[in-house]
């Protein structure tokens, strides 16, 4: 007979015997978001190119952005209210989305097995790059994890329950989903082929809840599109130029190949995970012990919830496939992302039932154990190793001391604080966003790009303009901040390391200053 310890209040609360894992699955998904956004952020210079970006574009609330749908800017204008806009915002916010979505997932899996699976498949899904390495890149691809995450928890609870509030719930967060990424309607698409081949379509409360949810989209999304129309240069031109289409159909098969490789990659820690604690978890010693582990888990699901999570889950990836094929479009590995929602619930035809709960102690073990390896081993090699090796990368990148080098060249010439920056959203972005919340980049000097930056004032109150001549093609140069330099009646070089290792490469940044007019609203600075 085995002895146990008194049950205090703790020991309940954390233990994983019990029916209620609330406590144990924010405790997992908090580390996660802690481990990602902390090592990333202490070791990273200046952010990824997408997640400056952001930081650039969050300067206005905009119905779009020259590329993209506004949501994940919105979010992130906010959160630069409250913190302003440090390097390591834009790592939290994007593992903010990758734990959202894990949240949702664990809470589906809820809805069709017990906790304590749902929580094994939430956690080794937790190890697919894009919710990783690639979950600090604060894009829109990174962003769409949690929105589409929701709508397919949401059609799941939709179709199973009839409830209107979870019609109206997709429809949240399907609307959500399209103001992050146009690439929602090929979720969209899976959803619609799903309800058809389950026969739902049948059903006319489905009709009822498909124009609830319809009406809802309708409503969240129609400003945007509106803005959209208005638009010579935007967000459809760019995803146009985006998918341009291969020049024969050979060429699209090895593009596909490429394509379905890198994402082979980017799954594997999850694939070689499952396989650990699949291993591990093998009852050895024969016997009616190990017949009683050697059932599938997914055994015990219902044939409709198979389907679900087989379906939902491959489709959005097997429709990819098909339509790019086709259409000989190339395929940039990175629209991936949202792909692997579901792929967690996969490890269910490979784990055995049996004991639940060793099998997620040993998956809380082996996942943990990856997770803190990679956040601290990711961090070292992007941050202090490719430093001191003299290896030149955006997370090396010195934008704090650039952006107070030419800041300081503004202020001695200028009596006026600055507020334009004129250079690319990378340049811009480092110089602008170290300084404070007034100064604004326009992007290229193109106001089309920057409608946050006001015309009018810009021209009366001068700017500050800056080309990067390190390592960058001339060619790739924007016309626009060539001919704004060619303005400027003040020039200047600045030439700073790069790392810390010595003779290593140089960042070199010219800057030029467009003097106010005497118009310029703007008071003197104060003598500091």
């Amino acid at each position: 007979m085995s002895t146990h310890l008194p049950d205090t209040g703790s020991r309940r609360l954390f233990s994983l015997h019990t029916d209620n894992l609330v406590p144990i699955v924010l405790a997992l998904l908090l580390l996660h978001l802690a481990l990602w956004t902390i090592f990333t952020g202490l070791s990273h210079r200046s952010p990824d190119w997408d997640n400056m970006e952001e930081l650039v574009w969050a300067s206005g609330l905009e119905w779009g952005y020259y590329k993209h749908p506004p949501l994940p800017s919105w979010i992130l204008h906010v959160l630069t209210l409250v913190f302003d806009r440090p390097v390591w915002l834009t790592f939290f916010t994007g593992q903010l989305s990758v734990v959202l979505a894990l949240w949702m997932l664990w809470k589906l899996g809820c809805e069709f097995t017990s906790q304590q699976r749902s929580l094994i498949a939430t956690l080794l899904v937790s190890l697919i790059a894009y919710f990783t390495v690639r979950g600090v890149m604060n894009n829109h691809n990174t962003m769409q994890l949690w929105t589409l995450a929701g709508a397919i928890w949401m059609l799941y609870r939709a179709t199973r329950t009839d409830s209107l509030w979870a019609w109206a719930a997709l429809g949240f967060f399907s609307g959500c989903a399209f103001l992050t990424k146009y690439s929602a309607l090929v979720q969209f698409a899976v959803f619609f082929l799903y309800l058809l081949l389950t026969g739902h379509l049948k059903r006319g409360a489905t009709w009822k809840g498909i124009v609830l949810s319809t009406a809802i989209v309708v409503c969240m999304v129609t400003p945007h599109l509106l803005w959209l129309k208005q638009q010579t240069v935007g967000p459809v031109a760019y995803a146009s130029h985006q998918l341009t289409t291969m020049t024969s159909y050979a060429n699209e098969i090895s593009d596909l190949f490429g394509f379905l490789i890198t994402n082979l990659g980017r799954i594997a820690l999850m694939i070689v995970a499952t396989f650990i604690v699949a291993i591990w978890s093998r009852d050895k010693r024969g016997g009616p012990a190990a017949k009683a582990n050697g059932s599938q888990i997914a055994n015990d699901l219902a044939r409709s919830d198979k389907f679900f999570v087989l379906f939902v889950g491959i489709a959005p990836i097997v429709l990819t496939l098909f339509i790019a094929g086709v259409m000989k479009v190339p395929l940039a590995s990175h629209w991936a992302t949202t792909f692997f929602l579901l792929f967690g619930f996969f490890s269910f035809w490979l784990l055995r039932s049996g004991d639940d709960t060793a099998l997620l102690r040993k998956t809380i073990i082996v996942v943990v154990a990856f997770q803190i390896i990679g956040a601290v081993g990711y961090g070292l090699a992007r941050g202090p190793l490719a430093d001191k090796s003299g290896r030149p990368s955006r997370a090396t990148f010195p934008g704090a001391e650039i952006s107070k080098l030419v800041h300081a060249e503004w202020n001695k010439r200028m009596q006026i604080p600055l507020t334009v920056v004129a250079a690319d959203t990378w340049i811009g972005g480092n110089i602008a966003t170290r300084i404070g919340r007034q100064v604004q980049v326009l992007i290229d000097g193109d106001y089309s790009k920057s409608p946050w930056v006001n015309e009018e004032h810009a021209e009366q109150c001068g700017m500050l303009v800056a080309i990067n001549r390190s390592q960058v093609n001339p060619d790739e140069i924007d016309p626009g901040t060539i001919a704004l330099m060619a303005q400027a009646t003040e020039h200047g070089m600045i030439e700073i390391p790069w790392t810390q290792k010595a003779n290593g490469p140089t960042v070199a940044i010219e800057w030029g200053i467009i003097p106010p007019r005497e118009s310029c609203p703007l008071q003197p600075r104060s003598a500091s």
